[in-house]
Order: C-alpha cells, then sequence, then structure tokens
C-alpha cells in the first residue's frame, strides 16, 4: 500500500484472520489499563460475516456481527456493522482508495457524524481492503423510492431530504471534497416517516480532494443516470463541486416525480441545446413554482450557472416552512402555480424598450389527501362555515373541485401554447369557482388569480391584468408573508403591469420591493434578484432618473458579469443599458 497520510493511518485497525477469514475477524486494541490508568492491556474483538448488503462496482458490503467484544463499557456482543470489501485486483485497474480512506477519516468525526455514515476504521486482507461502518438496516434512498408500489413522496419530505443532503455537501465543499459520485443508492436512511427523515451521505469510493490548482474534474467516474452535462462533453467544465449540484438536482426531481429528469444523454444533450427542460414532470406531480425554481437552479446547464452548496441551502424553498392547502399532507392537483424566469431560460434578456421580461407558467397540480374530504376542504376556506345536511354535498363540491383541477389543466395547456385568450377564459372559470368554494382570499384562489393575470399580460390587457396582480399581491401578503417568494413574484408582476402602463413613477416602488425583499431572501446575485434591480433601473431611467438608473443597472451588471459571465446575453443587455444611462446622467445624450 502506498504512503499514506497520519489521518488514515491513525484510523488502521490493527487485525489477524482466523483460518477461514471469510467467517471471522479479529481486531486488537492496546488500551489503558481500566485499574491503574497507566499500563496498556490488549483487547480483542471477534466479527463475524453473517451476509451480503450490497454488491458494488470494485467490492461487496457485508453484514458482521460482534461475537465477542472482550471490554465491558466498549463494544457489546451482538452489535453489528456493515463492512466494505474493495478488492485491489490490478488487472481491473489501480483504484484509489486513499481518496475514500480520507474523506471517510475525516467525516467520521463526531462534528460531521450527522450527515455521514460513520467509519469505525479499516483494515487490510490478502487483496482487499476492508472499511468498516455503521450499519444502517433501513438500507438506502432508492430502494425506499422504487423498491415500494409508492407514490412520490411530499414534496414537504423531499425539501427535508434535500436540506440534509446539502447540508452534507457544505461540509464536504467547505472542505476540499467533492464526492463525484451522489445518487440515491449513496443516500444511506437512518430514520423516515412516521418517524422524523434522518439521512447520511455513504460510498467516498470516488471522492476528490480538489487541490487549488486542480479545481476541476478531469476523468469520467459515476453512474451516467446523473452525470452533469459537462462531463458528457455537453457543455464547458466548470467548478467540479457544481457536479455534486447537478446531481442534487436530478435526485429532488427523482424524489418528487419517481421519474428521472433525462433519462438519455440524447434528452440531456437536447436540454443543452433547446433549454427545454421538463418542468411538466414536476408541475404534473403538484410542485409548487418555488420547488420548481430550486430544481431548475440546481440543474441549469452550464456548471458556473449553478448554486453552490451554501446557497442552495438558504435558498426560499429549502428554507421556507412548507405551508399545507387546505390542512393536507400534500398539495392539491389543479393549482395554477407562479412562473418563474428560469422555466424559460431563453426569454430572460429583454432589450430596452419592447421585450419584457417573460416568464412561463408552470402546470399545476396538487392531490387531495385521502383523509382530508371535501366538507373539510370547504369548512378549511377562510370565513366559510359550511356543515353538511347531506350526502349530496359533498359529493357535489368533489365534482367541482375536480371541474376546479380539469379546467386549470387546460388553462396551462392553453398557456404555453400561446392560446391566451382560451387560457384567460379557463383561468377566470377557475377563479370563479375557488371564490365561491374556497373564499376570496385563499391560497389557492390567489394562484388562479395569479395565473389569469398571467393570461391577460401578453395580451397587452395591461389594465385588468394590473387589477388581478394587486389582488393576487393583497391576499398573499396576508396569508403569506411580506417577503414570501410568491408574495415578491406577484409584485414585480404587479410592476411590469404598471411599466407597460408607462406609470413608471408607480411601477418603481414595485420592482424596488421585489429587488430588496428577494435581495434578502434569494440571494444578492439571484438571476430574480439581478432582473428587479435591472427593472428598477429601467423605470428610473424612464422618469429621466438617470443617476439612480445608472446605479441599479450597474448593480445588475456586476451580478450579471459575476454569476452569467461577460459575454452572456443578459450581461451584454444591461451593460448597454448602463451605458446609456452614464451617457444620459453625464448629459451626452
Amino acid at each position: 500500500m502506498a504512503q499514506i497520510p497520519d489521518l488514515i493511518r491513525d484510523s488502521k485497525l490493527e487485525t489477524y484472520f482466523l483460518p477461514d477469514c471469510t467467517v471471522e475477524t479479529v481486531h486488537r486494541f492496546q488500551e489503558s489499563d481500566s485499574a491503574s490508568g497507566q499500563r496498556l492491556v490488549t483487547r480483542l474483538e471477534h466479527w463475524r460475516r453473517q451476509r451480503r448488503v450490497e454488491n458494488g462496482g470494485f467490492g461487496t458490503v457485508w453484514l458482521e456481527e460482534c461475537i465477542k467484544a472482550g471490554r465491558p463499557g466498549g463494544t457489546q456482543d451482538g452489535t453489528v456493522r456493515a463492512v466494505k470489501q474493495i478488492d485491489m485486483d490490478t488487472r481491473f485497474g489501480s483504484i484509489e482508495y486513499n481518496r475514500e480512506l480520507e474523506a471517510i477519516a475525516k467525516f467520521s468525526h463526531s462534528r460531521y457524524e450527522r450527515c455521514f455514515v460513520k467509519s469505525f476504521g479499516w483494515y487490510e486482507g490478502p487483496g482487499q481492503l476492508f472499511i468498516a461502518m455503521e450499519y444502517l438496516e433501513t438500507g438506502d434512498l432508492f430502494a425506499y423510492l422504487y423498491q415500494k408500489p409508492l407514490p412520490p413522496l411530499p414534496e414537504a419530505e423531499a425539501k427535508e431530504i434535500a436540506y440534509q443532503i446539502l447540508d452534507g455537501l457544505c461540509m464536504m465543499h467547505e472542505n476540499g471534497f467533492a464526492h463525484r459520485d451522489l445518487k440515491p443508492n449513496n443516500i444511506l436512511i437512518k430514520s423516515h416517516p412516521p418517524d422524523k427523515w434522518w439521512i447520511k451521505l455513504a460510498d467516498f469510493g470516488i471522492t476528490k480532494r480538489i487541490e487549488e490548482s486542480h479545481g476541476q474534474s478531469t476523468t469520467i467516474k459515476g453512474t451516467p443516470r446523473y452525470f452533469a452535462p459537462e462531463i458528457w462533453g455537453f457543455a464547458e467544465r466548470g467548478s467540479a463541486y457544481a457536479i455534486d449540484i447537478w446531481a442534487v438536482g436530478e435526485i429532488v426531481f427523482e424524489i418528487l416525480t419517481k421519474k428521472p429528469a433525462f433519462a438519455t444523454p440524447g434528452l440531456l444533450a437536447g436540454y443543452k441545446a433547446k433549454q427545454d427542460f421538463p418542468v411538466i414532470m414536476l408541475t404534473d406531480a403538484g410542485i409548487r413554482q418555488p420547488g420548481v425554481d430550486f430544481v431548475l437552479s440546481l440543474m441549469c446547464p452550464r456548471p458556473n450557472d449553478r448554486m453552490t452548496a451554501t446557497s442552495a441551502i438558504s435558498d426560499a424553498w429549502i428554507q421556507s416552512p412548507m405551508l399545507q392547502p387546505l390542512g393536507s399532507t400534500k398539495a392539491i392537483e389543479g393549482e395554477p402555480r407562479v412562473p418563474s424566469p428560469a422555466t424559460i431560460m431563453t426569454d430572460v434578456s429583454t432589450s430596452w424598450t419592447t421585450r419584457t421580461y417573460s416568464e412561463a407558467p408552470g402546470d399545476v397540480s396538487h392531490d387531495i389527501s385521502s383523509s382530508t374530504t371535501t366538507v373539510e376542504l370547504v369548512n378549511a376556506a377562510r370565513d366559510k362555515t359550511i356543515v353538511p345536511q347531506e350526502n349530496n354535498l359533498t359529493l357535489t363540491l368533489a365534482f367541482r373541485a375536480a371541474d376546479f383541477r380539469s379546467q386549470h389543466r387546460a388553462g396551462d395547456s392553453f398557456y404555453r401554447q400561446k392560446r391566451y385568450k382560451e387560457a384567460e377564459i379557463e383561468f377566470r372559470r377557475v377563479l370563479q369557482g375557488r371564490e365561491e368554494t374556497l373564499g376570496y382570499d385563499h391560497e389557492d384562489t390567489l394562484y388562479s388569480a395569479h395565473a389569469l393575470g398571467l393570461s391577460l399580460h401578453p395580451q397587452k390587457c395591461y389594465e385588468e391584468a394590473e387589477t388581478v396582480f394587486r389582488r393576487a399581491l393583497h391576499g398573499r401578503d396576508r396569508v403569506l408573508v411580506h417577503n414570501h417568494e410568491e408574495t415578491l413574484y406577484s409584485t414585480y408582476r404587479l410592476g411590469l403591469t404598471l411599466y407597460h402602463q408607462e406609470q413608471y413613477k408607480v411601477a418603481a416602488p414595485m420592482f424596488r420591493q421585489a429587488f430588496l425583499g428577494r435581495e434578502k431572501t434569494l440571494g444578492y446575485d439571484h438571476r430574480h434578484t439581478l432582473c428587479s434591480a435591472y427593472w428598477l433601473g429601467l423605470s428610473f431611467y424612464r422618469q429621466k432618473r438617470y443617476k439612480e438608473a445608472e446605479t441599479m443597472l450597474r448593480r445588475t451588471l456586476q451580478g450579471r458579469e459575476k454569476t452569467l459571465g461577460h459575454d452572456h446575453e443578459e450581461t451584454v443587455n444591461a451593460r448597454e443599458c448602463m451605458d446609456r444611462a452614464h451617457a444620459r446622467a453625464l448629459g451626452l445624450e
């Protein structure tokens, strides 16, 4: 074995094998005598192999039981552990197991063990390397998701799992490690509902310590289904950590849909070329727009456009409490979703005068929990109290709820086809029905109002769009919170309708509110934050407040240069606008 660092050497277990080494292993420990506290005494632990747990690419994981511990208060007889056996047969190529040992030794420290499978040490056999680890009997996330005929996990559970994965990645990336093989098989479950979710990251077999002078991954390793576009050569390589972030996005997508975002490399290549992300698969699963935006921000085709682990764990979707409509543990199928700039990336860049910042709405679908009756659903609405007198009432309301879902799907389909008038008709019907059954300010009613505004805007019905966006904004301000991402999105859309009515003085405070709120909740350089800053700058320009316009457009330019690059279309657009404002401020135009 090659020279190894002290961190790895100190975690090596002194080991010998009984004649049949496939059955029993003995570890020898030198410890202080419990009586004197000074003299060293020898303690032996005997471990017997029970069964195979898993087969891997270069080895096998075995379940072992301690049959003789040898010390009271320490390891107890009957304790079990998992032992990963790595074959070191060089006929199949060299295996850089030092990487795995270093990562495991590092992240088995008590400060990290909540996020990582804990190692108890490693040892060598004839042509093999063994790593002893804690055994999590529930298994891995892949088996939990796919080996049972269950629906996708609720959004709240997906959010908790995503948070814990990112928590672990933050620790890895801050310490200079990239996992590079993140997938549900390498996410082990310590507990799950009805208890709280607790997952741990495992299998550092291809982790890589990122040195400052070698900050990029140069070899294709891992599982193809979770490969980022740059691994396939579809995009220029960026930070090695961005590969892990893409994998998190794919994992969250699968948790929410039980389907891969891109089942083949060809589909992934199409996404890179056409910016056509399968958003509909998320919205069909009932995922609200903040969740859709979160996945999109992790799975940007260009690695440098993706969030970091630190920014992802601070994302509004991850940090905000899960708002469960109507007391259900699931979202309700058929609700309009707040669209986002990230949904259609080709429409983000805007011209100086004519084009609006285009945001495509998502498909909205939710599920009503089977434990929530339609009468309870209605009773949960604000300012509504309905006491059923006959079973007919329940049936009637159930049929109406199904009607709303169907109408919304139709409206959403029309919107995606740019058949805005037909979309408007469907969204009006849904809005009216939800007003009657759920109440004027119910969260789902407000989604319908917002969707109606979206269908009116491209028809240039700005006055009515302004009215419905104001309604959505005022309701969300009360039902959600002032700086909730969806509230800020309604604020932003209201600003656009005012801007296109040439009410620049009134539009500016809307854009400012959206900008400041998004800066606080999404981050300084988030694309939504920068878009709000951009339109605030344009509003100032239209009011001939050129110095203020220059300041906001410069802010936009700096952020876009940092996150998108100097030559990106949006960056170039911001630079041109800022230059024009600067010239006007100096009286040169």
